[in-house]
This record gives C-alpha cells, structure tokens and sequence, in this order.
C-alpha cells in the first residue's frame, strides 16, 4: 500500500505535465495567430486576415449589429483606400483552453492613417478560438469596443 501512493502521485504529475505542455503549445499557436491577424490587417492582406476566422464567424464590433458569416466579416474589414493600418497589436490578458476551444480577452491599440492623418486607437476585446480539424486556431466570435484615449 505505501508503494500504491508515490505511483500515483507520479502517474498524476507525470499525466499534468503532459497536458500543461500542450496547453502551452496551444496557447502558443492561439498567440501565433492573433500576430498574425494583425500583421494581415496592417499589410491590407484581407484574404490573408480571413483565413483567421471560421466560415460561421460571429463578430460584434462596438456600438454596431453583429455580423454574421465569413462573408459580411469579409465586408466589413475591407478599408477604404483613403485608410492605412500603421500598427496593430492585441495583448492577451487571459486565456483559457478547453479542448479544441478557446477563450481569449485583453486589450489592442494601433494606430491608422486617413487622409494623410494619423491617429491612435485602442480597445478591449474578447475572442472565442476554435481550433479546426487541420489543427489551426480560428475565431469563431469576435468581439471588440474601442476606449477613448485618456
């Protein structure tokens, strides 16, 4: 009997750690992306920034209706020519996963360009990851609301 616990004590760390791993791996693919996205959105790359979305994506941008479905996401991201993305960076404030889902909110800023003018913005947000079949993290809800500069 006094043989029986230390075993199991070791099989549950041993077990924890496994999966302590993995989440890290997880969360370190999810923090891929979210770099990735960003760059996609300061590089114009729309097709490239919806490729981090899943076909049935809901997002909810601040103080407007929520769009629904890559399409509409699609419509919404694409900028005017008179706008450049300059930056755009999201940092996580915390993360949870679940299996193939994922919790994630923090805070962005970035800074734009129209008409010659620069300005800054910055928000916080909360995304619902979901990891597909081909291993790769996309957001399945977005949901984001500016906060006025102080």
């Amino acid at each position: 009997m006094t043989r029986f616990f230390p075993f199991c004590f070791l099989v549950t760390f041993f077990v924890s750690s496994i999966d302590l791993k993995a989440q890290s791996n997880e969360a370190q693919a999810i923090a891929k992306a979210s770099k990735a996205f960003s760059q996609a959105y300061v590089d114009g790359d729309l097709e490239a920034q919806m490729k981090f979305y899943t076909n049935d994506v809901v997002i909810i941008p601040g103080n407007r209706l929520m769009i629904t479905g890559i399409e509409g996401v699609t419509r919404y991201w694409k900028t005017p020519e008179s706008v450049k993305i300059l930056s755009h960076k999201a940092t996580t404030t915390k993360l949870e996963i679940s299996g193939n889902m994922a919790s994630d909110y923090g805070v962005y800023e970035g800074t734009s360009e129209r008409n010659g003018v620069k300005s800054s913005f910055k928000g916080q947000y909360v995304i619902v990851w979901k990891k597909g079949k081909d291993g790769q993290w996309r957001m399945a809800v977005d949901m984001w609301s500016s906060l006025r500069n102080n």
